[in-house]
């Protein structure tokens, strides 16, 4: 019996995330420049035509992976409607980053490789616009708003290097390190109509 629109769609996503996957993983771990797509076909089992079916170049699959980690993220730092809800998020996105180790070490060391750097900034560019970041910031914090977004960006770029790389852990154990974050945005509700 041939298999329904729904399964070829199932079978087609497993596959996509198989490659992402194993990407994530050979990049991790062999760096992006290091890491052939054939290299990449081989680990995951599948031939490079068939990766070819689902990601243009090797580019196009390391910007999917960064997509598709940074929404995750995203998803996890919305605005609510309360200075609670945004400290949730803000607690869930440092949660995610020590859950998700392997992607955020990835995407740390991306940040310091000039050949990646514009594929970064044009997903940053996508998610500041798409999620109007500027305005959500203005509700929360009035006249301080960019100030406080570039704070976060600060915060969310150095938190995985000093939590996945740093050697601080043996000092100040990684929950210290969460609730000082934490405590810095606490700290900063004027502007903060309803908590």
């Amino acid at each position: 019996m041939p298999r329904t629109k729904e399964q070829n769609m199932a079978i087609r996503a497993e596959k996509r995330q198989l490659i992402m996957d194993t990407a994530l993983q050979l990049f991790a771990e062999h760096g992006f420049e290091s890491t052939s797509i054939e290299r990449i076909a081989r680990q995951a089992g599948i031939s490079v035509g068939l990766l070819y079916s689902y990601f243009k170049s090797k580019d196009d699959l390391l910007e999917q992976i960064l997509l598709s980690g940074i929404q995750k993220l995203m998803d996890n730092y919305r605005m609510g409607s309360t200075m609670r809800e945004f400290l949730d998020g803000v607690e869930q996105s440092l949660d995610m980053i020590l859950d998700n180790s392997e992607f955020f070490k990835l995407y740390s060391s991306l940040s310091m490789q000039p050949n990646v750097t514009p594929i970064l900034g044009k997903l940053s560019d996508v998610f500041v616009a798409r999620d109007n970041m500027v305005e959500m910031y203005k509700k929360y914090f009035g006249g301080k708003a960019v100030q406080e977004l570039l704070l976060m960006a600060v915060i969310m770029k150095g938190f995985p290097i000093i939590a996945l790389y740093g050697d601080i852990q043996h000092v100040f154990p990684i929950d210290t390190l969460k609730g000082v974050v934490m405590d810095c945005f606490m700290g900063r509700d004027e502007g903060v109509i309803d908590r």
